[in-house]
């Protein structure tokens, strides 16, 4: 792993021998499958080894919606800090077919309680042309066919996602879906009423994210900025207390 990050680097100028191949290894007690490609590279490195999300919240997360979940590294670094005995049920949403498969395998590998789902994300269920990047951790929902690697894939809406938990409730969801955030926490945020914590990773290049935050304040959650010294694009949202 510590030679592949060093040779992403290289990356940036072309594609090196062995691009993309699968591997295995083992961090912090989990098995981890990725492959040797820049997206799988960042996002292993922001999620368990610089561990972006860490915070405090307060409660034990029963149940987790992982919304744009690339390879899964999410759902496997909160599960990882749930005892054994009340592992959370998780659900892992992602549109790329090759990233579903690694997230699956990763579920898999690690005897995680849940299920992933190939579909993007939306208000309302359909479908949406979807806009797959050479990174694995870049591509996203576009509004029109035009334009090199766009393919279309089915959407999930977020009230139908809610419903698939216990009570149509859930205690944890994290939202990385490049830009696409701004559907989901714009206008109508009736869905948020269902939602215990929020984590947001917020794509400012594509939807301005005050709006946004105050949209979720307004539906009843206190916002703070997660880890600004490792990155500067997270917040936290921790519903109030009565």
């Amino acid at each position: 792993m510590r030679t592949d990050f060093l040779l992403s680097r290289l990356l940036k100028w072309g594609r090196w021998p062995g691009y993309n191949r699968g591997r295995r290894v083992q961090v912090g007690g989990l098995t981890v499958n990725y492959r040797f490609n820049r997206g799988d590279l960042q996002s292993l490195r922001e999620v368990l080894i610089e561990e972006v999300y860490a915070c405090e919240l307060l409660f034990a997360p029963r149940s987790l919606l992982d919304l744009g979940a690339n390879i899964g590294l999410w759902s496997l670094w909160m599960a990882a800090r749930a005892s054994e005995a009340r592992k959370p049920h998780i659900l892992a949403v992602e549109p790329v077919a090759e990233n579903a498969r690694v997230t699956e395998a990763n579920f898999q590998a690690n005897a995680l309680p849940g299920r992933v789902i190939e579909a993007a994300v939306g208000r309302r269920s359909g479908e949406a042309w979807f806009e797959k990047r050479n990174e694995s951790n870049l591509g996203r929902v576009v509004g029109t066919h035009d334009g090199v690697g766009r393919i279309r894939v089915p959407v999930i809406g977020i009230d139908d996602l809610l419903a698939q938990f216990p009570d149509g409730r859930v205690d944890v969801v994290k939202m990385d879906i490049e830009g696409a955030e701004a559907e989901l926490l714009t206008d109508d945020v009736s869905w948020l009423s269902r939602v215990r914590a929020l984590m947001v990773e917020w794509h400012e290049d594509r939807a301005d994210p005050a709006p946004l935050i105050r949209n979720v304040e307004a539906a009843g959650f206190q916002h703070q900025r997660l880890n600004m010294r490792r990155q500067d694009n997270l917040s936290l949202f921790l519903r109030n207390q009565p």
